[in-house]
């Protein structure tokens, strides 16, 4: 779940990232976005119960949202140790 992972992603001293660091890496490292091993970009939530996503689906890269409190074991939550300007 988005929360529990956000938390986890804290706990950790990361933070998670946002749609356009998101799209930035896949811009870089196209590779890393595989089926059923897509992520979350909780560093643009607003709030309500929609989580921004990258997803691959029928063949292709998506951008999207899904729902907080929906359990998708394919969608982890891209996060980051640290950022440099």
């Amino acid at each position: 779940m988005p929360g529990d992972a956000m938390a986890t992603v804290a706990e950790r001293g990361r933070t998670p990232l946002t749609l356009e660091e998101g799209i930035a890496l896949l811009t870089l490292f196209p590779e890393i976005l595989v089926k059923n091993k897509c992520f979350s970009l909780g560093g643009s939530r607003c709030g309500d119960r929609r989580v921004p996503a990258l997803w691959i689906s029928k063949r292709a890269p998506k951008l999207g949202w899904c729902w907080e409190g929906n359990p998708h074991t394919w969608l982890g939550m891209a996060s980051a140790g640290a950022r440099h300007a």
